[in-house]
């Protein structure tokens, strides 16, 4: 997902049409997914004015998951695949 507008790609912009189609909860404000998964900004709990946790979406399984309290949170604490064992040409290691 890019930020502006571009020919053949979903962006932030792109959140309230996918939040519909995909019947996600609002508001929120899509960061990455599929379709089936996603990564959002979650403003369910702080309102507009406030600061979003960070939250997993799975549209499959109707499940989601809190990831962090707050962005900054998210980003510090991400985490190289490699530090994991995972290797990004195996879809099957974890």
């Amino acid at each position: 997902m890019g930020i502006g507008r571009r020919e053949r790609m979903t962006s932030l912009l792109d959140t309230p049409y996918l939040v519909k189609e995909w019947e996600l909860p609002s508001p929120i404000v899509l960061l990455s997914g599929d379709g089936h998964c996603w990564i959002s900004l979650d403003y369910r709990a702080c309102g507009p004015n406030g600061e979003p946790s960070v939250t997993w979406f799975d549209t499959d399984l109707d499940t989601e998951l809190a990831l962090a309290s707050d962005f900054r949170m998210f980003v510090e604490n991400l985490t190289a695949g490699s530090a994991l064992g995972v290797d990004p040409g195996d879809s099957t290691s974890a």
